[in-house]
């Protein structure tokens, strides 16, 4: 491994943990090529090869001007080496990685409980406050530890941060003192780990104090305005992919724009109605937002108008309200029960000498929702979707996976009402088509000859010479139509 003068080594850290990887994972078996009556048990099978039973992956390599599918180590997949290291610390260079490590021991305990209760068929499991605050706060920091927000920190001066929040971020470096992007993300990560959520909830104001405000509002939104289910598909061939940003993109509507200094589309506004923690193939963790209907809270009628509000001001607030809109409104789920309420007459209601105050021995009961084909599918292609920029897709079967694959090339392009996926412009180089061509690739070789359908776009340049020829030709002075539509009311 690679060291500095301090002889502090390298080391991969893994931003999706191997307790998560494992559950996809096979024990590698050696090519039986040795002479007959010669062992090689417990040595390598060649430099740089694996031991026997070593766990492996499947994953589909999307890094080269070709794709194709390569069995990879764990150790060595879903991960970049020094990513968390802190090249200033005297100390301990590696201290983050350490800590990140103490959270995924606590959490490997909890998801193990889970899966444990799954393959055993239960149909539901009951975690504690604590277990289900340590989980709410791991799947938040899997989302912001992932290699996007490395890309948004990852600068070597304050001026080379490009994203809309740079005149805030700057203005926090200046009066705390920091000179890079990547420190402060770094001391967003450990306030995060080091902050106890406790059930009086002090914890928000602490992490205000402790960590860039705007990181620490999602944060806080993040936790409390969304809940957790846990899914499975009903098919007992179904299965989750696992792509190396499952735990960083989300469902929901996105308004962009171009950003001036790097001419690249940058988000604007957007909406989470869902987010995904895939944890096993057959297991995942879908986050819902809380502005989508719960009929056991809708029965009050103050709840279910408050949430329509919070939803039409959410979709006020993107470019085309109409399309703000979830593809995954109908995912059968709803919120965990828990042991201070109780459901009568499709209404919640509180338990006798039960007031409803957060309490650290309050417990939660998560079911196990299956759910369709047709929603697992759109799982996998919503994380399909956001695959242009990776480079690393892991799956369990061979044929789940040309499954998913032929679903997701061969589909409508129109998910939803006014909803495209896999759109393109005509550009040969454009980034979605060179990843659908890909995908065919792969698909070929799990055995396929599908062939992606695709939505094109008319280019970026001609939409211009379009919208100016609109332009000159609309009417200084208003036609009678649009007199009367604006006295209609121009909505």
């Amino acid at each position: 491994m690679a060291s500095t003068s301090d002889n502090t080594k390298s080391q991969y850290h893994h931003f999706v943990p191997r307790f998560i990887l494992k559950n996809f994972a096979h024990p590698f078996k050696p090519q039986s090529d040795a002479p007959k009556g010669t062992s090689k048990r417990g040595r390598r099978k060649k430099k740089g090869g694996y031991y026997p039973g070593e766990p492996m992956l499947y994953t589909i390599n999307l890094a080269g001007n070709t794709a194709e599918v390569v069995e990879a180590p764990v150790s060595k997949t879903l991960g970049m080496t020094d990513m968390y290291r802190d090249f200033t610390d005297a100390k301990n260079q590696h201290s983050l990685e350490e800590q990140l490590s103490k959270l995924e021991c606590r959490v490997g305990v909890i998801i193990r409980k889970i899966l444990k209760a799954f393959e055993a068929g239960e149909k539901d499991i009951w975690i504690t406050r604590p277990e289900r605050d340590i989980l709410r706060k791991f799947l938040f920091i899997m989302k912001y530890r992932g290699l996007g927000h490395h890309k948004r920190f990852f600068h070597e001066s304050r001026e080379s941060y490009s994203l809309e929040d740079k005149e805030r971020l700057l203005k926090y470096m200046r009066e705390k003192g920091y000179k890079k992007p990547l420190d402060v993300w770094f001391d967003n990560i450990k306030a995060m780990l080091e902050m106890k959520m406790d059930p009086e909830q002090k914890w928000k104001d602490w992490l205000l104090k402790h960590a860039y405000p705007d990181d620490a509002m999602w944060f806080i939104a993040h936790s409390q305005m969304m809940y957790l289910a846990l899914c499975t598909p009903s098919d007992k061939n179904g299965e989750f992919l696992l792509t190396e940003n499952a735990y960083n993109i989300f469902e929901g509507p996105e308004t962009t724009s171009i950003n001036a200094d790097t001419n690249q589309p940058e988000s604007q506004v957007y909406t989470e109605f869902h987010c995904f923690s895939v944890i096993s193939p057959k297991l995942i963790i879908v986050l819902r937002s809380f502005m989508l209907p719960i009929p056991e809270e809708d029965a009050n009628d103050a709840i279910r108008a408050s949430r329509k509000r919070w939803f039409e001001l959410c979709a006020a607030q993107h470019m085309e309200p109409l399309k703000a809109s979830s593809i995954l409104r109908d995912l059968p789920i709803t919120k965990a029960r828990n042991s201070y309420s109780e459901l009568v007459n499709g209404r919640l209601v509180l338990l006798d000498n039960e007031d409803g105050v957060p309490r650290s021995h309050d417990r939660f009961c998560f079911r196990f929702f299956p759910i369709s084909t047709q929603h697992t599918d759109k799982i996998n292609s919503i994380m399909l979707e956001q695959s242009a920029k990776i480079s690393t897709i892991v799956f369990k079967t061979r044929q789940a996976a040309r499954n998913t694959l032929e679903t997701y090339l061969q589909m409508p392009c129109e998910v939803s009402r006014n909803i495209f996926f896999k759109n393109v412009r005509s550009a040969p180089d454009d980034p979605t088509l060179v990843v659908l061509r890909k995908f065919e690739q792969v698909a070929k070789e799990l055995g396929s000859n599908v062939t992606a359908i695709y939505h094109e776009q008319m280019p970026r340049d001609t939409l211009e010479v379009l919208d100016r020829t609109m332009a000159d030709k609309f009417p200084i002075e208003p036609t009678g139509f649009m007199e009367l539509y604006q006295k209609l009311g121009d909505s």
